[in-house]
């Protein structure tokens, strides 16, 4: 497997993201570094545009388009996360929280739609508990991305090969 060196919160953050509607994304497996390609820049490259309506920095990701438009190995688009398993994960946090009183608004907070934002806000409310997610959901993080990584025959340098935790820090 090949060793690389990701920048996790930036691929975790590019995996969350469920609105990819003028961009894609993909990391550069010779690199580790994230890369994102606007869909004019691939529109310009697919139909032969001319790029001089393009700002410079767009027209500066023209031969990394072109080699993702041509197939290349290297670049290995980044998957959307389930907006599922996100919420999982808060459901999973809400359940290791020992004081009722917080748990319940926690689980109030999951309820319907909105639940994101809800939960986010219930957190604010409580400084030590919200530092407290950001580890829990950070590990979870780490988690999914490395297991994507492997998936592609990649191991994050400097990762362990054995993880005990599997995102579930100690009870709150």
């Amino acid at each position: 497997m090949k060793k690389l060196r990701v920048d996790v919160e930036d691929i975790a953050m590019i995996m969350d993201n469920q609105d990819r509607h003028e961009s894609n994304f993909y990391l550069d497996t010779e690199t580790g570094e994230t890369v994102i390609i606007p869909d004019e820049v691939i529109t310009a490259l697919e139909e032969g545009e001319s790029c001089e309506g393009l700002p410079s920095w767009e027209v500066e990701l023209l031969p990394k388009a072109k080699e993702i438009d041509e197939g290349s190995e290297r670049y290995e688009e980044i998957p959307i996360r389930d907006s599922h398993e996100a919420f999982q994960h808060m459901v999973d946090f809400t359940q290791r929280v020992k004081d009722t009183r917080l748990k319940g608004k926690l689980e109030s907070a999951l309820g319907g739609r909105g639940s994101f934002h809800r939960f986010r806000d219930a957190l604010k409310e409580y400084p030590e508990l919200e530092k407290e997610w950001f580890k829990f959901k950070a590990a979870r993080d780490k988690e999914a991305v490395k297991e994507w990584l492997e998936s592609i025959g990649i191991e994050m340098e400097g990762a362990k090969k054995e993880s005990n935790q599997k995102g579930y820090p100690r009870k709150v």
